[in-house]
């Protein structure tokens, strides 16, 4: 009996002529615990990350590494500086407010329902249009979840974080995003 496999094979789809004969590593796509998981924003899963809001609904080790979930709300003014990525793509799902994007040379106005796609190796940086703009971040891999947490305090209530007192550490802020593979373009050591 024919299945898919081989009907692919014979037809040539695995031979070279739309894909080249290799091998594909196994992914599971399964949670690491082998369980379905339903999480939502809780206490015990946010933060205040510089005057953010920031719930981390999926951890990379919930998903064997294959991505991570966060779910932030953007502050007006609170945006990071242009940065790039080493590791990991992010994709912004705007669920409320306007955020305008800067990739390359290119500008992108997001509204709610839109989603932007950074991919990693790319400087990019946005900024919030409206005071606030609620979004999920789709982190892929996952692992950059880290950063926030190493960066954030424990969200004492569910609400925005008091906004910062000052600039934030940037030696600090600089040197944590290098741990995770993220370069910014003055931190020369980091590029």
């Amino acid at each position: 009996m024919l299945n898919r496999r081989s009907f692919l094979k014979s037809t040539g789809s695995f031979s070279g002529l739309f894909l080249p004969v290799m091998s594909f590593p196994q992914f599971n796509m399964i949670a690491a615990n082998d369980q379905p998981l339903l999480t939502k924003a809780t206490l015990k899963n946010s933060y205040w990350y510089i005057g953010h809001l920031l719930s981390v609904l999926l951890k990379s080790a919930d998903t064997n590494g294959l991505y991570s979930l966060l779910k932030v709300t953007e502050i007006k003014g609170l945006e990071p500086p242009p940065h790039t990525h080493t590791r990991e793509h992010e994709t912004f799902l705007l669920l409320d407010g306007e955020i305008e994007f800067s990739v390359k040379n290119e500008t992108y106005h997001a509204i709610a329902g839109d989603t932007m796609f950074l991919p990693r190796n790319i400087q990019h940086s946005f900024k919030v249009i409206t005071a606030k703009s609620e979004v999920l971040i789709l982190l892929t891999p996952g692992g950059f979840e880290q950063f926030f947490i190493e960066m954030s305090e424990p969200a004492q209530e569910m609400k925005e974080a008091p906004l910062p007192s000052g600039p934030p550490d940037i030696a600090r802020l600089i040197a944590t995003a290098a741990k995770y593979g993220v370069k910014f373009p003055d931190n020369k050591g980091a590029m």
